[in-house]
This record gives C-alpha cells, sequence and structure tokens, in this order.
C-alpha cells in the first residue's frame, strides 16, 4: 500500500492547482496561456478543467466536451479520465461542465457513503499521468465549489493563486489561504507557490506594490512571495482571446497574419475582408506577461524540486 501511494504521489509531481474563492480574477486565463506555452510536441500538458462553468475547456480552448461527464464520473467512481486528446499540440484537456454541479454534495455527503473522492482522483489522474508522461498538469478550479476544491488542494502538488487588486478578490485570497493552510494539517503536500496579480496597470507601480504587500501580509507564514510578474489590464485581447478561442501565444500570430494580409490588400488594391476581425492593436505586450509569469512559475517548481531532492538524500 505505501508503495501505491508512493507511485501515485510520483505521477503527481507536477501538478498545479490555479485557485481563488472569487470569480472572475484571472484562473481560466492563466491556466490556458500557461498551457499553450508550455505544450509542444516534446514537452505535453494537461489542463483539467474543475469547474462547472467550463470557461478554461469551451471559452479559452475551444473545447466542446462532455460537459464535465468525465471528470465527474472519475471523482465519484474512479474511471478511467480520457482526455480530449491534442487540442493543440501536446494539449490534451479534461473538460468542465454543469454536470460537476452535483460534486458539491456528494463531496459533503463521502463520508456517510464512503467514497474517497479525493483518492478516486488521485488514482485516476497518476494513472493518466503515468501513461501520456505529462511535464505539467494545471487544473483550473471553480471559484464557488469549495468542497471539491478542498479536494483539489488534497492532491494537487503546487497552488498558484491569481487576484485583482480589489478588496473582494483579496477576500477570496484569504479564504483561499484558510483552505489551503487546512490541506495541510490534513496532511496534504500541496505547496504555495505564490501570487499573481491579474487585470492591473503595470504602470501603477505604487498601487501594485501595495497589493502585493497586502496579498504578502495575507499569505504569511505560508513560505510563499508574491510572483513578480504581473498581468496587465487588455480588454481588447482579453475579449480576443475568448471570442476566438485562442492562446495568448496563437492571438499573436493571428495578429501579426492578419496586419501582413491588410498590408497585402492594400498594395495590391483589394477591398479589406473583416472575417475573425480582431479588437486588439498589439497582443504581444499581454502575451509576454503570460510568458514572463510561465518562465517564473516553472522555476519555482524547479527550486522546490531540487530542494526536495536535497531532503530525500539527506534523510
Amino acid at each position: 500500500m505505501d508503495r501505491m501511494l508512493e507511485q501515485t504521489e510520483q505521477h503527481l509531481a507536477r501538478v498545479i492547482l490555479v485557485a481563488n474563492q472569487k470569480g472572475g480574477v484571472g484562473k481560466s486565463s492563466i491556466v490556458s496561456a500557461i498551457a499553450g506555452m508550455v505544450a509542444g510536441p516534446q514537452r505535453r500538458v494537461l489542463v483539467v478543467d474543475a469547474d462547472q462553468q467550463g470557461n478554461v475547456s469551451r471559452n479559452d480552448l475551444g473545447v466542446a466536451g462532455d460537459r464535465g461527464k468525465t471528470l465527474a464520473m472519475a471523482l465519484q467512481y474512479a474511471q478511467v479520465l480520457e482526455p480530449v486528446r491534442d487540442v493543440r499540440p501536446g494539449l490534451d484537456v479534461i473538460p468542465g461542465g454543469p454536470l460537476l454541479a452535483a460534486m458539491a454534495s456528494m463531496v459533503a455527503t463521502a463520508g456517510q457513503t464512503g467514497i474517497d473522492i479525493a483518492s478516486n482522483f488521485a488514482t485516476t489522474l497518476a494513472q493518466l499521468c503515468e501513461r501520456e508522461q505529462y511535464s505539467l498538469v494545471l487544473i483550473d478550479s471553480g471559484p464557488g465549489d469549495a468542497p471539491l476544491l478542498d479536494v483539489l488542494l488534497d492532491i494537487s502538488r503546487y497552488l498558484v493563486v491569481p487576484s485583482c487588486d480589489d478588496e473582494a478578490s483579496f477576500d477570496g485570497v484569504e479564504l483561499l489561504a484558510g483552505r489551503y493552510l487546512r490541506a495541510r494539517a490534513r496532511g496534504a503536500g500541496i505547496a504555495l507557490l505564490g501570487v499573481v496579480l491579474f487585470n492591473v496597470n503595470p504602470r501603477a507601480t505604487t498601487r501594485n506594490e501595495e497589493a502585493l504587500q497586502s496579498l504578502t501580509d495575507l499569505l504569511d507564514g505560508s513560505g510563499a512571495t508574491a510572483f513578480r510578474s504581473i498581468i496587465r489590464t487588455d480588454k481588447a485581447t482579453a475579449i480576443d482571446l475568448r471570442k476566438q478561442h485562442l492562446t495568448a501565444g496563437e492571438l499573436v500570430t493571428e495578429s501579426e497574419k492578419q496586419k501582413k494580409n491588410r498590408l497585402k490588400q492594400l498594395g495590391s488594391g483589394q477591398k479589406i475582408r473583416q472575417d475573425k476581425r480582431l479588437w486588439s492593436r498589439d497582443p504581444s505586450c499581454l502575451a509576454n506577461d503570460y510568458q514572463q509569469l510561465a518562465r517564473e512559475i516553472l522555476s519555482r517548481v524547479a527550486t522546490h524540486e531540487g530542494r526536495y531532492s536535497e531532503e530525500a538524500m539527506s534523510s
């Protein structure tokens, strides 16, 4: 039994949960952008959409999915997880959706029914990771699904917390911090990588520093520091990302292609077509923010892995 548990933990060693108990703080956007930047033919990534709204799978990545049925069955019955494969090169997705809504009551009554939902999910996800050899697993959590959030905290290895710079977002971080500490007290091996500011003005340096300090104070005792990368406000680009179902990197490529086509059409005297019109003028700034965050997240994961390796060798 100990050997099986050790193997499960090994296969879940790079599972990153992105969470905040308030909605609209960038969880899905960050998961989509990071997944799109990390995934490739030589580096496979899995996105788990654990939100009943299904934003990251349906809206961000354009995956119709099964309304969360596969994930719900894995949680409840430990059924084999079958992702939607190669949504992008090297990127698989387990879709979310409304069928996950019933999981809150299922988790709440699990003790009475004898169902171990955390164990079910850990086992099935570990089996999938072993089969597919994912370099990274990113889980997008729903803001209001507190019982399911506890399950995700129990099985994940790392936690990234996005937050806007308003009091409601800070309240969501504080609520999550309490759940994180309780998960740690239960014996969960999850580590908080840090908090990232989302949807802020990059020029408002004083305000951003104050917000980061407030978030650091809320997470006092966690051992984590805020990410230096921030995700700027860019409404036009955000609209394009969701409307076109593109990742940040893909939107930059599409924007450059459209600019070239417009110049070509102008040069030849053709009427400019408005098919798949983009609202954003230059999505590269926002894409660069996500790229810097991806690098910082991977760097912190590498630091944690090095530390754990040293502790294992010395024990």
